[in-house]
């Protein structure tokens, strides 16, 4: 493909793409940029998870480097499937097997576990430098990632490293394109504020829409 047909791949059945004309140098100038996904292991999947597994192959396809990100130690702070590790690690397993079954397999994509980071200095040292980088109060707003509001008063502390540990991913994986639904928009704005900042590279975003339930939408807030 040349660079405007990636592009299209890329971006196609996207909600934005911050910038597009970042995204564009980029593929000039790199055949095969990083790019990454990152998914709390939570239980089973839905029919939304076909649109990031069609992307997920856009990417590929396009030439990209694409990693898939199980983010286990982001679901226990998030309380998923009761903070139970094992049980994290289990819904994680069955995350890539489903993936691997709807064509984005070992090979064409790659699997990585948050385990893997968090097990490195550095990347607490990262995780520090990108909290140093932000207020508190930008850090609550971008807590929405996690399908939860700053005013929630029960929260318990861990919370707080959350925003900070997703800016860290991005850049110790590393990865040039960071690829989510339209509720991971604040985590990867806050992780081009925090890339200015330092003069790290920066990300570019792209974002796809999300399929609200049958209940209704309300819980991600993107605005």
């Amino acid at each position: 493909m040349d660079t405007e047909s990636r592009l299209a791949r890329i971006a196609r059945h996207t909600d934005e793409v911050l910038t597009e004309e970042e995204l564009r140098t980029l593929l000039a100038s790199n055949e095969r940029p990083r790019a990454y996904i990152g998914f709390e292991p939570s239980g089973s999947l839905t029919i939304a998870h076909l649109i990031t597994a069609r992307k997920i192959l856009d990417l590929a396809e396009a030439g990209c480097d694409v990693t898939v990100f199980l983010a286990d130690w982001h679901s226990w702070i998030n309380d998923k499937l009761g903070g139970d590790l094992t049980r994290i690690t289990a819904a994680g397993r069955y995350m890539q097997e489903t993936f691997t079954a709807l064509g984005a397999a070992p090979g064409r994509v790659r699997y990585r576990w948050s385990h893997e980071l968090t097990a490195s200095s550095d990347y607490w040292a990262r995780v520090i430098r990108s909290a140093k980088a932000t207020s508190l109060a930008r850090t609550k707003r971008a807590m929405s990632i996690m399908g939860r509001t700053e005013e929630e008063s029960e929260l318990d502390t861990s919370r707080l490293y959350y925003p900070a540990m997703q800016v860290a991913d991005i850049f110790e994986l590393p990865v040039e394109i960071a690829y989510g639904g339209m509720d991971q928009r604040r985590a990867h704005v806050l992780a081009r504020e925090v890339a200015h900042h330092y003069r790290w590279p920066v990300p570019t975003a792209i974002h796809t829409p999300l399929l609200s339930s049958l209940k209704g939408g309300g819980r991600m807030n993107a605005a």
